[in-house]
């Protein structure tokens, strides 16, 4: 009877063997192989792979090293992004979450731009972003000339404007999220305070945001990791230029592996993964030492 007990409990696992093994050889296998190639000198001109220990790493983080503005770049993109993402996201969520005739079809449409392709947004963007474009014509409609700017040609706000457009893209999203949190704010707390003479900026503090508190944890993490992770968007709307102003680790990953680097690109890879998870557990252990109880 006993045996019987503990397979009807294992049987509802044994259902996941095929999922599983799959996702172990089409991702698991494969990434594990590449932790071994990170160390070699694997590349298209030899006709042997040799283990070389540390050497990628070295040369990644020389001093002479070409790639160190990569690092910045994908820093300045993860934290500029994330921050304006919440920003706006929050002041959407707190607007739409009153009661406004027109609510419903400004959500639809603050949140649409996360469902486009980002490969058609950063088509769009080229034409938008150029010297000729939509952004640039607005400007001198106003009389604005001074401001216009070829936004992804100059290495200075090549990576700053590329950033606005996840910002722009993504923030419907940190929308949605703090939305779902605001709903579980009871009304009698807030009823209660407002009569007890709490202004609105009071409520906000003392009763809102500590109820926001996990749509923060939420948005914070995904935002930070989607924005290290970064590609598709960096790659259609500049591939890095001008002078790799606004490229990005997983850029250069690719740049690398297409030169035939295959080695020193695996081991670019493998310090991104390592990268992304020690920022998801760092900031996992500081969220949870802050952890706020509304109960």
């Amino acid at each position: 009877m006993r045996i019987n007990r503990i397979t009807k409990k294992m049987y509802p696992q044994y259902l996941l063997l095929p999922a599983f093994i799959i996702y172990a050889i089409l991702f698991l296998l494969p990434n594990l192989t590449s932790f071994y190639y990170a160390f070699t000198n694997w590349n298209m001109v030899g006709t042997t792979v040799k283990f070389i220990g540390l050497d990628n790493f070295r040369d990644i983080f020389s001093e002479s090293s070409s790639n160190n503005g990569v690092f910045v770049n994908t820093a300045i993109f993860a934290i500029y992004t994330t921050v304006l993402k919440i920003v706006f996201g929050l002041i959407l969520a707190l607007v739409l979450n009153e009661g406004i005739r027109s609510r419903n079809v400004l959500r639809a449409v603050y949140f649409m731009p996360i469902t486009l392709s980002t490969v058609l947004l950063g088509v769009m963007f080229t034409e938008i972003y150029s010297p000729d474009g939509i952004l640039n014509r607005i400007l001198r409609t106003f009389g604005l000339d001074s401001w216009t700017h070829s936004w992804v040609a100059e290495p200075k706000l090549a990576i700053w404007s590329i950033a606005s457009v996840e910002v722009w893209r993504a923030s419907g999203f940190a929308m949605a999220v703090f939305l779902a949190a605001l709903q579980m704010v009871p009304k009698e707390v807030q009823e209660a305070a407002e009569m007890d003479g709490a202004s609105r900026w009071q409520r906000l503090y003392h009763i809102t945001l500590p109820f926001l508190y996990q749509a923060f944890v939420i948005n914070t993490l995904l935002s930070l990791i989607s924005g290290l992770k970064v590609f598709d968007l960096i790659y259609v709307i500049s591939n890095g230029g001008p002078a790799r102003s606004s490229e990005v680790l997983n850029v250069t990953v690719l740049n690398e592996f297409s030169k035939g680097n295959y080695g020193l690109s695996t081991a670019m890879g493998l310090i991104l993964f390592l990268f992304v998870s020690v920022v998801y557990f760092l900031l996992n252990a500081v969220f949870k030492k802050f952890e706020v109880d509304v109960t």
